[in-house]
């Protein structure tokens, strides 16, 4: 999410991810393109999908994990909004449910089942949602405390999504560079 709210197009200093408006038909494809790819990952990178390869970063397995949270919490920003007007979206608290173990029961075959249906979900309300609602405000979180248009939360939606498939990908891609050493 931008730090701040601007009419400039900002980009992920990591990424390079542009939050510009995308079209719904945009949203949906890369979030379905990005979900899938990281079922994938998660998928190849067997006994090692829960180890972290240094202190700080997640495993593949929690980087699975918070995006299919990431997805369930925006959907319901996008539904809350639809309905309050300039609601307050929750926090999700991303590195508390990891240190607090409310990852620490998942397993591969688990978040890849409920990434797929948490992108088949957000998909959804992205193509149902009113069009003229697309600019309706929300606060994104009071931890981020932004009036954005709800559209924005589909870029960001989008953003998680690829942002989480790289890092998880670099994962693998480190454990690879390790053993080539060995």
């Amino acid at each position: 999410m931008p730090e701040e709210s601007t009419d400039e197009v900002q980009n992920c200093p990591v990424c390079g991810f542009s939050w510009a408006v995308l079209a719904r038909s945009e949203v949906s494809e890369r979030i379905n393109r990005a979900v899938s790819s990281l079922v994938t990952v998660i998928k190849e990178a067997g006994p090692r999908v829960t180890i972290r390869p240094n202190p700080d970063r997640w495993s593949v397995l929690e980087y699975g994990g918070h995006v299919r949270d990431v997805l369930l919490s925006m959907r319901e920003r996008v539904i809350l909004a639809s309905i309050v007007d300039v609601p307050t979206g929750s926090p999700i608290f991303r590195d508390e449910r990891i240190d607090l173990g409310f990852y620490a029961e998942d397993t591969a075959a688990q978040v890849t089942n409920e990434l797929e249906m948490a992108a088949q979900l957000f998909a959804k309300t992205v193509t149902t949602l009113p069009a003229h609602f697309d600019t309706r405000g929300l606060i994104y979180s009071s931890r981020t405390p932004v009036q954005v248009p709800i559209s924005s939360t589909f870029s960001n939606a989008v953003h998680e999504c690829e942002h989480h498939l790289s890092d998880a990908a670099e994962n693998l891609a480190m454990f690879d560079a390790a053993n080539d050493t060995v």
